[in-house]
This record gives structure tokens, C-alpha cells and sequence, in this order.
């Protein structure tokens, strides 16, 4: 098994049942998901407003919304080298498919097998999208670069 599918396994198990359940139901879970053009390796789906005992889930669903949620991941590997154009090709698919499925928020993880390039890594990390959360994930080395908004600030937390 590749590095990259084992990073699979290790994000969809702590969307679904580790720690980032606190942030979203995920529920479902969806491999080789083609968005437009673009191959994503992973789309796990969920909501906010969480589960839990009695009172708890009368707490939620009486004051939390409930938003419908995203985290995609795509493995970079795919393009020859990962750019900017590359970067504005899988964003321009995951906004689509926010839209076409009336999503409130996303978590866009790139991943790759090696470093990224210096140049991509500026691009992310001055990123300031409010409803998408980018991050680069090198599976070697276990580095993360992540986007500005709130939501590439928490992503870290969960992906590692």
C-alpha cells in the first residue's frame, strides 16, 4: 500500500470517528470522486450539527445550524508539477461543487508524495478564503502548509 492511500485511511478514520467529529458529523465517505475535471482521491461528506446522548442532542439541534460539509482530498502526484494553474484548477472544482450541493464550508487537503515547491506553499499560505480551507500535506515528511482563513488555520489540527 502506497503512503498516500495510507494517509487516506489514517484522515477518513479521524474525520469519521477521531477527534474532528467535534467540528462535523462526517458521515459518508467516497473514493475516486471525479468533481468537473478533476480526480479527488477522497470526499468525506457531513454536517455540523453533531450526534450524542439526550441532552446533548437536544442542544443541537435547537441551537446549532445545520450545515452541510466537505473535505476533499486530492493527491497532486496526478500533475507533473503542482502550480499555481494547478492550484486555481482544483479550487475552481471544489467551489463548484460547494455551490451544486448548496455547501456552507470545505477543507481542500492536497497531498503529495515529497516537498512542495517554496512558490505553491506562498500561494496557499496567503489564501484567505472564508469557505474553504486549503492545506498541503507532504506524506514524507509530515509537514503541513496551510491557508490564512479560519478554516485552513483549524484544518492542521485534524489532518495530521
Amino acid at each position: 500500500m502506497s503512503q498516500i492511500e495510507d494517509y487516506l485511511l489514517h484522515l477518513e478514520k479521524n474525520l469519521m470517528t477521531g477527534n474532528a467529529r467535534w467540528v462535523a458529523d462526517f458521515t459518508e465517505s467516497f473514493r475516486a470522486f471525479k468533481i468537473n475535471d478533476v480526480n479527488f482521491d477522497m470526499v468525506v461528506r457531513g454536517n455540523t450539527r453533531g450526534k450524542g446522548f439526550l441532552l446533548s442532542k437536544l442542544f443541537a439541534y435547537t441551537a446549532l445550524p445545520n450545515y452541510q460539509v466537505v473535505c476533499l482530498v486530492f493527491n497532486s502526484n496526478q500533475f507533473k508539477q503542482f502550480e499555481r494553474r494547478s492550484l486555481n484548477t482544483v479550487l475552481d472544482a471544489v467551489k463548484s461543487y460547494m455551490k451544486e450541493n448548496e455547501l456552507k464550508w470545505s477543507w481542500l487537503i492536497i497531498a503529495q508524495k515529497g516537498a512542495f515547491s517554496e512558490a505553491i506553499k506562498n500561494v496557499v499560505s496567503s489564501l484567505a478564503i472564508q469557505e474553504v480551507g486549503v492545506a498541503l500535506v507532504d506524506v514524507d515528511s509530515k509537514t503541513i502548509t496551510s491557508s490564512q482563513g479560519y478554516l485552513g488555520k483549524t484544518i492542521s489540527r485534524y489532518i495530521k
